[in-house]
């Protein structure tokens, strides 16, 4: 099924942007979506997240941050860090470590994200919105000037339901 999405900024710290792709017709973006679900039931988990996104806002976004997640051809990370342990996961993309695109995420039952239909789900729809990126980068329709992404944020991925 294809889908409508826009990149929405969400903050903007001067070394680090949050994103996060809102779909068309959904009141909110997915990482609120992400943050309303778990917050309740995975408070620490949330918090700690919260808490590694505020201090990549004030350092950077340096891989050490992360988890890789996805393969060597996308730009998919998670949080939190393989130093933290949690039982969720918030799945996003690392763009040239300036700006980050909040995806969704949620609780990590099993030893890999595809043997879990919620959280491939998650990291194969990012991959989709990274294709669309890198292609819009390479024809320069979008362009990456510090932590802005400029260009139009608004476009059609095939996502499964």
């Amino acid at each position: 099924m294809k889908k409508n999405l826009l990149i929405e900024l969400l903050e903007d710290s001067g070394k680090v942007s949050l994103y996060s792709p809102r779909f068309e017709g959904e009141e909110y973006t997915e990482f609120e979506k992400f943050l309303l679900q778990h917050k309740d039931t995975y408070p620490n988990d949330v918090a700690q997240i919260v808490y590694r996104l505020d201090i990549i806002k004030r350092d950077g976004a340096a891989d050490r941050h992360f988890r890789y997640e996805g393969t060597k051809r996308d730009r998919v990370m998670a949080l939190p860090s393989h130093l933290e342990t949690a039982s969720l996961r918030l799945y996003l993309l690392n763009i040239q470590s300036k700006i980050l695109i909040l995806g969704n995420g949620g609780v990590k039952k099993s030893s890999t994200y595809q043997e879990d239909e919620q959280l491939n789900k998650c990291v194969t729809t990012l991959q989709k919105i990274d294709i669309q990126l890198k292609q819009m980068e390479r024809q320069n329709i979008l362009t990456v000037s510090g932590t802005k992404l400029l260009g139009p944020l608004s476009f059609v991925i095939e996502i499964e339901d």
